[in-house]
């Protein structure tokens, strides 16, 4: 739980030419003291194992797989800085959902591929203020802010400039704010309605 101006980490899927998604990805770190080992374990098991291979026939594509196996798995381990235990989020061009599975290690940003659009928008960390504010993307946005739920956790949604933040309850005070400011300005501008 944050207070304050503590920082909050906000999931987000990126795509260019898009507007940004809010994604939900529960994430832990794998430190250098996780990664290390496992990585030199596979590299060393197997290269330990060429020895032997290369007297099973054929002789070339043993050692070539167990030389291949040994680089890819270590640079998996080195590479993959968390390990995913869950994952929800839609791309940003199509809204289709997209699927991280459990267990996986990834480094950030990741790249996932949409089988619906054929696009690959990043996931991508970042960390905001958690001043309870919301803030359009386009100063000039009138838009209104509405709630979305995604994987049972609220977002505040502008409709027009599509920006996003975490739905706390000083955000959504701040929103409604902002709303009412919004009807009060549109009622403003109609040609022959005055104020009561």
């Amino acid at each position: 739980m944050t207070h304050g101006t503590d920082p909050v980490p906000l999931a987000l899927l990126t795509l260019p030419g898009h507007h940004d998604a809010p994604a939900r990805a529960e994430l832990v770190y794998l430190p250098a003291s996780w990664r290390l080992p496992r990585a030199m374990g596979a590299l060393l098991f197997f290269w330990g194992i060429l020895p032997l291979v290369v007297w099973v026939p054929p002789h070339y594509p043993w050692v070539l797989a167990c030389f291949a196996t040994g680089l890819y798995l270590a640079y998996s381990y080195w590479t993959g800085r968390y390990r995913v235990r869950a994952f929800t989020g839609s791309c940003p061009r199509c809204e289709r959902e997209l699927s991280l599975a459990p267990g996986s290690r990834i480094a950030l940003p990741h790249t996932l591929t949409c089988f619906a659009c054929h696009f690959e928008p990043q996931l991508c960390v970042t960390t905001v203020a958690a001043t309870g504010g919301v803030e359009h993307r386009d100063a000039d946005c009138v838009g209104r802010w509405g709630m979305r739920w995604l994987a049972d956790e609220p977002y505040l949604v502008c409709d027009t400039c599509r920006s996003h933040r975490p739905a706390t309850p000083e955000a959504c005070l701040a929103a409604e704010a902002e709303n009412d400011r919004g009807v009060l300005l549109a009622r403003l501008t109609v040609e022959g309605d005055f104020l009561p």
